[in-house]
């Protein structure tokens, strides 16, 4: 499967529903929800350098429809700005506890936003994603799962920071916990072994992996407490 094991972002391939892009000096994942048939997408996370994957739209056909945000770290929201300019009206979907990064400025840029709930679903033409809250790294952190009932194509879950390939995000910056971060683990346990973990960062030698694998390699998942959470290095 593309994305899998890979060791560099492969872009947008055609017919695939899940474009991966590595930009700028953070080395973040910038990704594309893409529904072929109806030439419909999303973009998740967009990065300083958003050129590059409105290109590979441009030269496809797609419309994007949608904004996804994991979390607003400045690393995951840089490109918004741009997006608003380009798309005044496209919808931008959050969680409410990540909002006050946006406020001012950016916010003032833009009045179609969206909360979005634990649960709740967001559908790029014909697919469909269900947000997970995954708070940890930041209190509003969100995840993406994407089912396409499709054999050898994913299922995906779009991770942010949350949880990276053998590890997961860091809880010491504003609004992070080490408990939400052992709670939203626990939720990825329950996913699929087949998903494919795509998460906000190039920090391992691989770009995706399966969930399976991390379930049996990654320390954090590993964790039986949050104090042994807390205590890896």
């Amino acid at each position: 499967m593309p994305l899998v094991s890979s060791k560099q972002a492969q872009g947008l391939i055609r017919d695939f529903p899940v474009a991966q892009f590595e930009l700028g000096n953070l080395k973040n994942f910038v990704y594309l929800i893409l529904d072929w048939p109806l030439k419909r997408a999303a973009i998740i996370d967009p990065q300083q350098d958003i050129e590059t994957p409105l290109q590979a739209l441009e030269s496809e056909g797609f419309t994007l429809d949608s904004i996804l945000l994991t979390h607003t770290h400045h690393d995951h929201i840089a490109g918004l700005p741009a997006l608003l300019t380009r798309y005044p009206q496209i919808p931008v979907f959050l969680n409410e506890r990540d909002r006050f990064r946006l406020q001012g400025k950016i916010e003032d840029l833009h009045p179609h936003y969206y909360f979005v709930m634990d649960g709740q679903e967001i559908r790029v033409g014909d697919l469909h994603l269900k947000t997970h809250y995954t708070p940890g790294h930041s209190q509003g952190a969100c995840s993406y799962f994407l089912d396409l009932h499709v054999s050898g194509e994913g299922p995906f879950i779009f991770s942010g920071d949350t949880l990276f390939v053998r590890e997961c995000g860091r809880t010491d910056l504003e609004t992070g916990s080490d408990p939400e971060m052992f709670a939203s683990l626990q939720k990825f346990k329950q996913f699929p072994d087949e998903t494919v973990l795509c998460c906000g960062h190039h920090y391992a030698s691989e770009c995706a992996t399966l969930l399976g694998e991390e379930k049996l390699r990654n320390p954090a998942l590993r964790c039986r407490s949050v104090e042994e959470l807390a205590a890896l290095p």
